[in-house]
């Protein structure tokens, strides 16, 4: 079985268990119904195109690294949003000055940060169309798009932090980079998610992402070892990515 076919088979496993995880949330009351039928809706689209992809490597058309284009985050139901808590957290405390802002915008400005988890994304486009310059407020709306898998208003927005503003936040660079590693070019998120390391070298989940782009994405084994050993020297590393990553370095450590 090639690397593309084990690393699909191994995303579509892990997709099937999100998705009995899901239920089971759902029936202790653990997840509201709309947010539970979102991401079901991305489990279950994900689980698609995994299946689609894989048949197309059993028919032949694999290469020695697996495809990615058009793959998408659902939710959790990849590893790498396990390690939110890391250097890279998905939520951002959020400042303003005030001016001019309503609804959210004021609660923000009053109390200097507020939780962003109640707010709608409706929400948050509306006081970043209206208040451009509150490059906090953009890239919390921007971490939120990219882990519910909406890459494109993920890029949208960060793309307009890092060349508009000319903001080099580490976060936004290294999500960049992942994105563009899951379009198939790996090249460009390498170089993404290093200047990212540059800028926070303790990178937090830019370790797990260089390791995937180096090995999967440019077939370089012995390079991803040194990511996923720094990865893996984080105490606070959620058991499931902690497992993927000793998995991984496992692998690449056994390659030719």
């Amino acid at each position: 079985m090639t690397l593309e076919a084990r690393h699909l088979e191994e995303q579509l496993r892990q997709v099937e268990r999100d998705l009995v995880e899901l239920e089971e949330q759902v029936a202790v009351g653990e997840i509201d119904t709309a947010t539970a039928d979102r991401l079901r809706n991305n489990y279950l689209r994900e689980r698609d195109r995994l299946g689609g992809d894989l048949a197309d490597s059993a028919a032949g058309d694999a290469v020695d690294r697996p495809l990615i284009t058009g793959r998408r985050l659902a939710g959790a139901a990849v590893l790498m949003l396990a390690a939110a808590g890391l250097a890279f957290g998905v939520t951002r405390a959020v400042g303003g000055n005030g001016s001019g802002l309503e609804g959210v915008a004021s609660d923000v400005a009053q109390q200097g940060g507020v939780d962003l988890s109640s707010v709608s994304d409706e929400e948050m486009e509306a006081v970043v169309a209206a208040n451009p310059d509150i490059v906090p407020m953009r890239l919390a709306l921007a971490d939120r798009y990219f882990n519910e898998g909406d890459f494109t208003d993920a890029l949208r927005h960060y793309l307009v932090v890092l060349e508009d503003k000319g903001v080099e936040d580490p976060g936004a660079l290294a999500n960049v980079g992942w994105m563009s590693y899951l379009s198939n070019q790996p090249e460009v998120a390498l170089s993404f998610v290093q200047r990212s390391l540059e800028i926070q070298p303790d990178g937090g989940m830019a370790f797990w992402y260089l390791a995937n782009i180096e090995y999967y994405g440019l077939g370089d084994a012995a390079a991803a070892v040194e990511p996923l050993n720094k990865l893996l020297a984080y105490d606070n590393l959620p058991a499931d990515l902690r497992t993927a990553a000793e998995q991984l370095l496992g692998e690449v450590e056994a390659a030719p």
